[in-house]
This record gives C-alpha cells, sequence and structure tokens, in this order.
C-alpha cells in the first residue's frame, strides 16, 4: 500500500478525534491519491481555496480501508 504512513497523532488534535492513529496510512485525499507530504497539502489547500472546510481521506489500517472527514477549520 502506497500513501503516507501516520507517525505521530497529537491527543487534542482534530485527527485523533476522528480516530486516526499512529501505524495508519493515509491513501487518499478529496478523493485522488496522495503518496507525499507535498500532495496531500495540495489536496487540503484545494480544499480551502474552494471554500470548503473539511477534506475526505482513505485511512488504512492493518489493511482495512476506513473513510475519515477531516476539519480543517
Amino acid at each position: 500500500v502506497s500513501g503516507l504512513v501516520v507517525t505521530q497523532v497529537d491527543a487534542e488534535s482534530p485527527a485523533a478525534a476522528k480516530g486516526i492513529q499512529e501505524g495508519d496510512v493515509i491513501t487518499d485525499a478529496g478523493q485522488k491519491a496522495v503518496t507525499s507530504v507535498d500532495e496531500f497539502q495540495a489536496q487540503i489547500d484545494a480544499v480551502v481555496d474552494a471554500g470548503r472546510q473539511s477534506l475526505l481521506v482513505l485511512v488504512r489500517r492493518e489493511g482495512q480501508p476506513r473513510f475519515v472527514v477531516l476539519n480543517l477549520e
């Protein structure tokens, strides 16, 4: 599986509140594959530029896919 491996999650962050954990792999953001931090940031920027406040990401944990909506406020 290619994507971004989550190496740290702030316990007080919106990501932690949504259940994202260390070791999860983010494979898609905004329905586009992401394999680098730059690609992930580009998806965040596109969402913000479009005036939206959340981003749909596909996270895999132990091979199991899971969609998570991240609030960008």
